[in-house]
Order: structure tokens, then sequence, then C-alpha cells
């Protein structure tokens, strides 16, 4: 059972299943690192090219204070301490908008969406990404009391499915790949 020490709201079985399905991926895109819990995960699992997208400032929406967090500590050296080292980072320290511009449609196999969890947001992040996406598509905080659950309920529903439906919870949709 994969699993690292790095501070998130990821639970293990979480980063365990991220682990196990990169393992299945060409490439991935992460919207939303952090600290690099879950991009850990990413890389440790995946042999190819892990694209971790964040702008580092957090986000100021709901219960989400994390703009505040990083106007205290440096979250991007926080992330490059703990993920800085592996070969198949990319780093694209911007926004998940400006982004998605530089890829073609179907270019990654998977793509994990935990970014700012407000509706608009999630459902725009889905929008971008939904069609670079050949494999996989997921996210975070399914269960959460927030705008994801909607969002993706109201773009993919019957489709989604989760790995557990404790609070934060990945979802999921295949679009072309073995079981998971």
């Amino acid at each position: 059972m994969y699993s690292n020490n790095i501070e998130g709201w990821m639970l293990e079985e979480e980063v365990n299943w991220l682990y196990e399905t990169s393992k299945l991926m060409s490439n991935v895109v992460e919207i939303g690192s952090w600290k690099g819990r879950s991009t850990h995960a990413l890389l440790s699992g995946c042999n190819g090219a892990v694209y971790a997208v964040d702008h580092f400032k957090g986000a100021d929406v709901g219960a989400d204070n994390t703009n505040e967090q990083a106007k205290f500590e440096d979250i991007h050296s926080i992330f490059l301490q703990n993920v800085g080292h592996f070969h198949n980072l990319v780093l694209l320290k911007m926004s998940s908008e400006e982004a998605s511009k530089l890829f073609t449609d179907k270019y990654f196999d998977m793509v994990f969406i935990d970014g700012t969890h407000a509706y608009d947001v999630v459902m725009n992040d889905i929008k971008l990404w939904y069609p670079k996406t050949k494999r996989v598509v997921c996210g975070h905080d399914y269960g959460s009391p927030c705008g994801v659950k909607q969002a993706v309920d109201d773009y993919f529903t019957p489709l989604v499915k989760t790995v557990h439906n404790k609070v934060h919870s990945i979802w999921y949709v295949e679009l072309s790949i073995e079981k998971i």
C-alpha cells in the first residue's frame, strides 16, 4: 500500500488509489497541487510525465482559506521540497485556464482536478480539461460540502464513480481504461 507523510487533506486510501491508477497511465495532469501530497502519489506511480498545475496562491472561497496560509508560507518552496526531486515532474506555475491552452485535446491519459472547490471553478476546470483526457478524468472532495459534487454530477451523471463515500472522496469517470 502506497503512503506518504506530506501534509494535506487526502486520506491514505485516496493517495493509494492515485498511485495505483497512475501506474496505468503514460502521463497525468494534476490541477491543484498545493504542498504535493497527491502529486507525490502520481509521480511515484506514473513512469511518464506528471504535470502539476498550480499558482500556489491558494483559494479564498467558502471554508477554504488556503490563500491566507499562502500569505505566510512559501507553498511553492514547500511543494518543491516535497516533490522537486522527481525526474518526471513538469511544473506549470500558472492558473488552470492558462495551462489548459498549452495542450491539444486527448493529450493526457489522466486528468486529476483538485483546485478551487467552488461550483463555477470546478465546472470550468471540467470544461477545460475533459477534452484533454483520453482515459480517466477524476478529482477530489466529491463528498465535501462545497461545489465539487454538484458540478461533477451536473456534467457527468450517471457516469460518476467514487473511491469511497467519506467526506473527501475521489470521484472519477472512465473514458477508456481497464477496470480500476
